[in-house]
């Protein structure tokens, strides 16, 4: 098990409600960059400990995601939710973001979910 990387030390934020794992991704603009590396790592780590059942991605409304970021997220995220073993994967934006993001992933298994708020979403991983 390799360190959990500090959400401190990057353009994004971790919160836990209940038994659902929240990666707040609003200072992040939607490169393939080391805050996604470092966020996709902990995102594995964290979300594989036995206290979270669910994970709810939050991306800002800057969040642009190219072509090659949303591939790379497709292969690494859906790699990332088979290794967490998590019941339900959720993207939460205001714009479409979210939707390509969900249209990316391959988890069998778990239910992938977008929204358009982080209540919703909340709702929805607390099932």
């Amino acid at each position: 098990m390799q360190e959990i990387p500090n959400p401190e030390e990057y353009a994004w934020e971790f919160e836990k409600r209940g038994s659902v794992g929240i990666w707040f991704m609003d200072g992040w603009d939607g490169f393939a960059d080391e805050d996604l590396e470092a966020a996709s790592n902990h995102y594995r780590e964290r979300g594989s400990r036995d206290d979270i059942e669910a994970t709810v991605a939050v991306f800002g409304d800057k969040t642009n995601l190219a072509r090659e970021t949303q591939e790379y997220m497709g292969e690494e995220w859906s790699e990332n939710g088979r290794y967490t073993g998590v019941d339900k994967i959720g993207f939460v934006s205001e714009g479409i973001t979210a939707m390509a993001v969900k249209s990316q992933l391959e988890v069998p298994g778990a239910e992938v979910e977008d929204f358009d708020d982080l209540d919703s979403a909340l709702d929805w991983a607390q099932e």
